[in-house]
């Protein structure tokens, strides 16, 4: 896209941050439309460090996160348009060999951490955010 702005990384204070936030249970919360539109769908997401396919919840789902982020994942960071001019903070994981990238999105408010976005990227998904320049 012509004029696209580049995503961009995040520091080091910021990785810290979401770490020690997403690792405390009063400092979570997740987005709640239409002011904060959320996909958070832990329940949805096969858990790669279980057996037999077992699925996220709300607190593994939180404790992946801090996880990766403290691995050093890559997590760019996008506007958003609602609320208008917020930062989201986005990582896009491959859970495992041929499976479908999990989509995380975090906004940052202050002292809290708000969960976006936490569901699998399927590939029309993806096809759509190419041509649309949108989340998947």
């Amino acid at each position: 896209m012509a004029g696209a702005r580049k995503p961009r990384g995040i520091d080091d204070d910021t990785r810290r941050l979401l770490v020690r936030l997403a690792r405390t249970p009063r400092a979570r919360r997740l987005g709640k439309p239409p002011k904060r539109p959320s996909r958070w769908n832990p329940f949805t997401v096969p858990n790669p460090e279980t057996a037999f396919g077992i699925h996220f919840t709300h607190a593994s789902a939180w404790q992946f996160i801090a996880d990766r982020l403290e691995q050093g994942e890559h997590v760019e960071t996008i506007e958003m348009g609602r609320p208008v001019g917020a930062t989201g903070y986005v990582m896009k994981l491959q859970l495992k060999e041929g499976s479908h990238r999990l989509y995380v999105k975090l906004e940052l408010t202050g002292s809290k951490v708000i969960g976006r976005s936490f569901h699998l990227a399927h590939p029309a998904d993806q096809r759509a955010q190419r041509s649309e320049g949108t989340d998947p």
